[in-house]
C-alpha cells in the first residue's frame, strides 16, 4: 500500500478510502476490468438493493455481468462502447417485462410491480451512467415504460406529469417542450394547508425512474414528491451548455406547483428542494437563485466550484465513480466532437457557482451533507458554499464518501421533517 500522505493534490482533501495512487490521486481498482467493476462495486449494493440496484434483484444481473465478462474478454473498455455493453441487458429485461405482464393478466398486481420494476432496473443499468447512444437511449424509453407500469401499482401511485417549460429559451439551446416529471401524493388525511412538496432533483446517473425507495420514504412522512431530471440528462429539455438553463427550469417547475396547488392539495408555503449527486449542484444555485420561492433546499453530495478543476477532472475518471465520470459529466454538459472531455476541461470554469457570483446572494435555509472520503466532487466546494451567507448547515461525515452514506440518508429525511415541523 502506498503511503496515503505521499497524495498531494492541493486545495483538495486526501481521501484515504483507496489503497492505490495515480498521478498523485486515488485509484481504486474496479476500474480494471469488468470482474472488478461487479465484484468489488457493484455486487455488494445489487445484493441489497442500493442504489444504482434500487428496485432490482441480484439474480437478474449476475449472469448478465458474466456475459459481459466473457463478451469483452474483461476489459474494461467496453464501457467505452456504450452500445456493446448496452445490448448485453436487452434479453433480461424483456424477460422480466414478458413475465410482469404475465401476472398482471393473471391477476397478481403486486408480483407484476416487482418484476415491471426489476425489468426497470435492469433498463436502468443497461443506459449507465448516461444515455447517449442509440441502444442506451432505447434502454431509457424502454425503461421508463417498465417503470411507470410499475410505478402505477405503488402506494401512493406513481403519476406521470407534463409541465410547460413557460421559461423555455430557444436561443440559449432549450428544447421548446414539455418537462417530463413525475408525482407522488402521500396517502392519508390532508394536512389543513395542504402538502408540503418536495421537488427532487435527480443526479447524473439517477433519473426520475430512479429513486424509488427515497420518493416512498418521502410520501411516508407526509410529503408530496415531483422528480424531474437535470440539464443533459433523462428528458430534461434545459440546455445542457448554458449554465442560466436550470434558473428557467426551476423556474417553469415552481410556476406549475403553485397553478396545480389546489388539484394536487399542495401548500405552496412549504415548498423545499432535495438534489443528489450531480443534481447536488442544481440545488446549491437554486437555493441562491430562487431563495424568496423555496422552503428549504437539500444538497447532498452536491459540488460548486472544484469539481471544474482541471486537474480533478482529469482524475475522476481513475477515482469512486464505477465508470468513467469525466467523459459522462462532458457529455451531460453538451460536450461532443472529436475530444469532448478536452472541451468540457478547458471550458468547465463558467459553470462554477462561486465565479458566477451566485454564491454571495441570499439563500433560504440549506442543508449542504457529504462525505469527507468523496472522490466524486470534492468536499472543499461544500466549505466554498458554508462559508458565505447565512441559513446553511453543513455536514461533512467523516469515514464517509459520496453523498455521506452510509447514514447519509435518514439525516437527510430527518432535517426536512425538522424543518417543515419548525424546529431549529
Amino acid at each position: 500500500m502506498t503511503d496515503m500522505t505521499d497524495i498531494i493534490v492541493p486545495p483538495y482533501h486526501v481521501q484515504s478510502t483507496a489503497l492505490k495512487l495515480k498521478n498523485g490521486f486515488p485509484y481504486f481498482a474496479h476500474h480494471d476490468s469488468i470482474s472488478s467493476l461487479w465484484a468489488q462495486k457493484w455486487r455488494p449494493p445489487c445484493e441489497h438493493g442500493i442504489y444504482p440496484f434500487s428496485d432490482g434483484n441480484v439474480l437478474d444481473f449476475d449472469p448478465i455481468f458474466q456475459e459481459l465478462i466473457e463478451m469483452s474478454g474483461d476489459s474494461s473498455d467496453i464501457l467505452f462502447r456504450p452500445d456493446d455493453y448496452a445490448s448485453a441487458f436487452f434479453p433480461a429485461a424483456e424477460q422480466l417485462v414478458k413475465s410482469a405482464e404475465k401476472s398482471e393478466e393473471e391477476g397478481d398486481i403486486e408480483k407484476a410491480r416487482d418484476l415491471y420494476l426489476r425489468a426497470a432496473a435492469v433498463y436502468r443499468i443497461a443506459r449507465f451512467p448516461i444515455n447517449r447512444s442509440k441502444v442506451t437511449q432505447l434502454a431509457w424509453e424502454r425503461g421508463k415504460g417498465a417503470y411507470l407500469k410499475g410505478g402505477r401499482c405503488l402506494s401512493p401511485p406513481n403519476i406521470a406529469v407534463e409541465i410547460a417549460f413557460t421559461h423555455a429559451d430557444t436561443s440559449a439551446g432549450d428544447q421548446n417542450v414539455p418537462i417530463q416529471a413525475y408525482l407522488r401524493i402521500p396517502k392519508g388525511e390532508m394536512p389543513a394547508n395542504g402538502w408540503p412538496i418536495l421537488l427532487f432533483i435527480c443526479g447524473l446517473d439517477a433519473y426520475k425512474t430512479d429513486n424509488t425507495s427515497r420518493m416512498q420514504v418521502h410520501a411516508d412522512r407526509g410529503f408530496a414528491t415531483l422528480s424531474f431530471e437535470i440539464p443533459g440528462t433523462g428528458d430534461c429539455p434545459a440546455a445542457p451548455n448554458d449554465p442560466t438553463s436550470p434558473d428557467r427550469l426551476m423556474s417553469s417547475v415552481l410556476d406549475w406547483v403553485s397553478s396545480n396547488a389546489s388539484e394536487y392539495g399542495l401548500n405552496i408555503a412549504r415548498i423545499v428542494a432535495r438534489g443528489i449527486s450531480t443534481g447536488g449542484y442544481y440545488a446549491i444555485r437554486i437555493a441562491h437563485t430562487h431563495a424568496e420561492r423555496l422552503f428549504a433546499v437539500v444538497a447532498q453530495g452536491g459540488s460548486c466550484h472544484h469539481m471544474f478543476d482541471v486537474a480533478w477532472i482529469g482524475a475522476q475518471n481513475q477515482m469512486e465513480y464505477p465508470f468513467a465520470l469525466a467523459d459522462a459529466l462532458a457529455y451531460k454538459f453538451g460536450y461532443r466532437g472529436p475530444d469532448p472531455l478536452a472541451a468540457y476541461a478547458a471550458d468547465a470554469g463558467k459553470f462554477s457557482l462561486l465565479d458566477a457570483g451566485l454564491l454571495n446572494k441570499r439563500s433560504c435555509r440549506l442543508l449542504l451533507i457529504n462525505g469527507m472520503e468523496d472522490s466524486i466532487f470534492p468536499i472543499e466546494d461544500n466549505f466554498i458554499v458554508a462559508r458565505r451567507g447565512v441559513n446553511k448547515d453543513l455536514l461533512a461525515r467523516g469515514n464517509r464518501s459520496h453523498m455521506g452514506n452510509p447514514g447519509g440518508e435518514d439525516i437527510v429525511y430527518t432535517w426536512l421533517d425538522e424543518v417543515i415541523a419548525g424546529m431549529p
